[in-house]
This record gives C-alpha cells, structure tokens and sequence, in this order.
C-alpha cells in the first residue's frame, strides 16, 4: 500500500496547467421599519443573491499516469477536472416586533426561493509522444467543448412562520425571563438530475433521461428557555429547542436518490459572567441533544451496462434509529493591565451517529449486509485557541501587537471506512483521521497615523501566518488500491498591509 509523502511537494510532477479558480457574487439587501406605536414595529427584509463560480482541479495529475500495455505513445494523462456552479436565491421576511406589559414579542413570516444548477467535466490536457513515457506535449484542446460528465438543477422554495415571546414575572427584582417560541416550515424542492458519464442517466427500471425531484416536507419546530440573573454579573441559562434539515438528492449520485430530513432535539445549560469589577469575563454552555435520520453520503462505484468502472459517483441516504451529540464550550477573556486583553477558548464535541448498512459495494467490489461505522466529518473533538492583545497609545499614533495559537485534535473527511467487512475483521481497511496541529499567528501595527489631512489616517502592519511553519496533513483519505492521500497546511506566510481612511 501507498503511504502519503512526508513533506509538501515543492514542484509539479509533470507541467500541467493550473488555472484560477473564480466566483463571482453580488447580493443586494432592503430593509425597511415602521414604528407603527411606541410598543410596536414591523420591519421588511427583503434580499436578493446571484452566485457563479467555477472550480479547476488537477490533483489528480501524477495518479492518472498508468498504462498497462507498457507502450506509452499517444497516452492521455494529467486529469483535469472542472466543476461550475450557478445559484441565484431571493428571500422576503415580514417582522412584527413588539411589547406589551411585561411579554415581549417577535412574530413574522418568511418567503425563500433558490435556483441551483452545476455540472462537471473531467479530461485529460498531457499525452505521451513515445513509448517509454518520456516526453510529452501539452494537448491543444477548447476545455469548454469537452463532454459534460455531469449536470442537474433543482429550484427549492420555503415558507416559514414563526413567533417568540419573552415573559418577565413581577418576581426577584425582574430577574427571571421566560421564553417560548414556535416556528412552522414547509420545504419543497423540484429538479432534475440530467447528465451522468456524458449521458443521459438510467433509472431504476432501466430507462434513460431526465430523473426527476419533486419532494416536500412540513415541521413545527419549539422553544423554550428559561434565564435568571442571580446578580448583575452572573447571568444563567437553560433551553430546548428542536430544528430539522430539510432533504433532496445528491448532484454526484447515479440515480439521483432522494433522501429525507434529519432533525435534532437538544437541550443547552450555560453561564454568562464577568467578575474582577468587569475586567474578566467567563462565559460556558453545555449541550446535549438527540439526533433522527442523520443523513449520510456513501461513494458508490459507477456501472456502465452493469459493468463496474473505477468512477465514482455518491449517494446519500438516512442512518437508522436516533444518534447523539454533546459537547462544552467556554471563553475566558482578561484585562489585566490597561491596553492588555488575554483571550481564550475551549471546544469539546462528540457526536454519534447510528452504524448504516452501505447500500452500494464497498471499495473491494463487495456488496455486505454489515453496517458500517459512520464519522463525524470535519469536526475536531477537540479544539482550543488563545491570544494576547496589547495596544499602546503614543504621540501621534498607537502600536498594536497581537498574537494566538489554535489548536484542533484533528478530523475526519470521509463519513465511511473504504472498506468493512464486520467488527474484528483483519480485512477491514479503516478511514484515517487528519493529524493534530498548533498553529500561531502574529501581527504587528502602527495605527491611526495622523496624516495632517482632516481626519485623513493611515495604519502599517506587517503579519505571519504558520509564525513556526508547522505542518501537518489536515485532510487524509485512504484508498485500497492506491493508499493515503491527503493535504498539508498552508506553509509559512509573511505579509504586510498600508491601509488609509478618510
């Protein structure tokens, strides 16, 4: 088996090109209010967003390289792979926002409406020009004339309802706050999975073309929270709440599966306080909840005429049963001395998520009725970050320094073992996990320079990133056949910034 290589790639395997990656967005926002009493106020929130962006990938250059006939000549190689983007949303919310006696109050509606269509291509751009795979041209080739390898769309439209109220009983000096609230939601989306492998897809009964989405749902989601100020700095707090993530079906699967909503039921306790006459403050919650119809993506390898290829497409169903989640976070934030601010903080995070029968074959071709371990993705169990902060006012202008360091224990990017056979079992080939890391940060400035100008200021900084150039492979992947692959950190960066306001 492969294993990943131990330090960053400082040249290309092969000169393949790399283009930019581009998005483009702009979005426009309206808000109007209305003071309607003293005690009432609607508010209009109207918004509008279009995206476009596009995304080149030739990472899987030096992997694509593999002739079995051992004769190179006119051999493609270097993958290119460019996925595009287009999404356009527009949303209209309604607010009333009010008081009466000791109940305060906010209800409205909302309006949501979302375009999204993308599709993806994949070809070769380097062929060999002899027989040992020694040289090579770059293929003259129009990228945007190459076979769509992939292509859907789907518009999804929301309407929602909801209303929070805040009672405060004439009790404790006013120091207990209760609070309910209930939200009402209906989801639909409509699409079409159009294009897969450079043709039309085939359904389950075995007809080609267009597969279609058309699925929604409706869900009342509660509140409730209970607050009391045990004294001016110290401030306590209990909630419950419920909320679900609507479904759909994935743009990478073969056969466009719809999947359900998941939901979650949580429950959260935490402290708010300051202490040291205000010059610390120390805040920390708890939260422990229960998941349903977690929803899960498995690769699935692609069949053409029921014949499995090494592509891949994926697919995302709904674990069975409940699964949980619990976790602490805590801030810690100290001013010492004039100017100084200490800063810092602390994750803990477990989530379990029920083990899920794989509907696909596995990574070795096998099709198994065992259900697999599943992985939370690109969450750290645990984190924590610190800084130090200090300004220093002089004549004319302010030095300011700053420094932190993150720390992340590391994390999953896949949800599922490439291969598993069942508990124990030696032939199991398990997922990695991403290395741990301590990265710190600096940054150095001098600020508000008076520029003689009105109120004309400049400020100069000079920063780091990586201040140690510490690496660490962040994101791993594992594959049967060609071994641990992954990314590092971005390396040491140095920078500096001249800034003038006016």
């Amino acid at each position: 088996m492969a294993t990943v290589q131990p330090d960053r790639v400082r040249t290309a395997n092969v000169g393949v090109p790399e283009q930019p990656s581009v998005g483009r967005v702009h979005g426009h926002r309206l808000t109007l209010e209305w003071d309607a009493s003293p005690d009432l106020t609607f508010k209009s929130i109207s918004s509008y967003r279009k995206l476009s962006q596009d995304q080149w990938d030739n990472g899987s250059a030096a992997t694509s390289m593999s002739n079995a006939s051992g004769n190179f000549t006119n051999v493609q190689f270097a993958r290119y792979s460019l996925a595009r983007f287009w999404q356009n949303q527009w949303s209209q919310e309604f607010q009333a926002i009010g008081e009466v006696g000791r109940v305060k109050y906010v209800a409205g509606a909302l309006y949501y409406r979302e375009k999204v269509r993308d599709n993806a291509q994949a070809f070769n751009t380097s062929q060999f020009t002899d027989a040992g795979g020694s040289s090579y041209v770059l293929r003259q080739i129009d990228y945007d004339a190459q076979p769509i390898d992939r292509a859907s769309h789907v518009t999804t439209k929301s309407i929602g309802a909801f209303g929070q109220a805040t009672w405060t009983p004439p009790l404790m000096n006013d120091a207990i706050h209760l609070t309910g609230g209930l939200r009402w939601t209906k989801d639909s989306k409509k699409g079409a999975l159009t294009t897969v492998n450079n043709a039309a897809p085939i359904d389950r009964n075995g007809v080609a073309g267009d597969i279609g989405l058309d699925v929604s749902w409706s869900r009342v989601d509660p509140m409730v929270s209970l607050a009391i100020d045990l004294s001016e700095d110290v401030h306590v707090y209990g909630k419950w709440s419920t909320g679900y993530k609507s479904g759909g079906a994935n743009s990478r699967s073969q056969e466009y599966d719809a999947f359900g909503p998941e939901s979650v039921s949580i429950f959260e306790i935490g402290a708010k306080t300051e202490f040291f006459d205000h010059h610390a403050r120390f805040n920390i919650a708890g939260y422990a909840g229960t998941y349903k119809d977690i929803q899960v993506e498995f690769s699935r390898p692609f069949e053409a005429g029921g014949v499995r290829t090494t592509r891949t497409t994926s697919s995302t169903i709904n674990a069975p049963g409940k699964g949980g989640l619990h976790g602490i976070e805590a801030e810690l934030t100290v001013n010492p001395l004039e100017g100084l601010t200490l800063s810092s903080s602390y994750a803990y995070q477990y989530v379990r998520i029920p083990a899920t029968v794989n509907p696909f074959p596995n990574a070795a071709g096998v099709l198994s009725t065992v259900a697999v371990p599943i992985y939370q993705t690109y969450t750290p169990k645990y984190s924590a970050s610190g800084a130090i902060d200090y300004d220093l006012p002089m004549q004319g202008f302010t030095v300011r320094a700053h420094l932190d360091g993150n720390y992340d224990g590391g994390f999953y990017v896949s949800a599922t073992d490439p291969v598993y056979v069942g508990p124990n079992s030696p032939a199991n080939v398990y997922q990695p996990k991403g290395e741990k890391s301590f990265i710190v940060n600096g940054r150095l400035s001098l600020a508000d320079i008076g520029l003689g100008h009105g109120d004309a200021k400049m400020s100069l900084a000079l920063w780091a990133r990586n201040l140690f150039n510490e690496q660490h492979l962040f994101y791993k992947s594992l594959s049967p056949t060609s071994g641990v692959s992954g990314f590092f950190n971005e390396p040491r960066t140095f920078g500096g910034e001249m800034n003038i306001r006016f």
